[in-house]
């Protein structure tokens, strides 16, 4: 007949190994579950902070070019602002259309 300390301490190392093959298991789980989603959360949101950041300084340092322009170089003469922006706005964008890859 056993002892009751070994009844009670093969009891334990039962209950351990359970125990530990439960964590290993939900480890293994929320490691391939769990982290990828929240990289790729993070991902999104940091993308989507970046991307409002950039509209932001894009529309101020606009803002800024076109009232610097009509104030201190063209004797406010707000159309010639707009003109000279739009214009290099325009080169700019048809610069990059004939960089673009994909020629039809």
């Amino acid at each position: 007949m056993e002892s009751p300390d070994e009844s009670t301490t093969k009891s334990g190392a039962w209950e351990t190994r359970t125990a530990d093959t439960i964590e290993s298991v939900v480890g293994a789980l929320r490691e391939k579950t769990v982290a990828p989603l929240v990289r790729i959360t993070r991902a999104v949101i940091y993308g989507l902070l970046a991307l409002v950041a950039l509209v932001v300084v894009g529309i101020l340092l606009s803002v800024s070019a076109v009232r610097i322009l009509d104030v201190y170089a063209f004797g406010n003469r707000v159309w010639i602002s707009y003109f000279v922006i739009g214009g290099i706005i325009t080169v700019l964008g048809l610069l990059v259309w004939m960089k673009r890859t994909n020629h039809r």
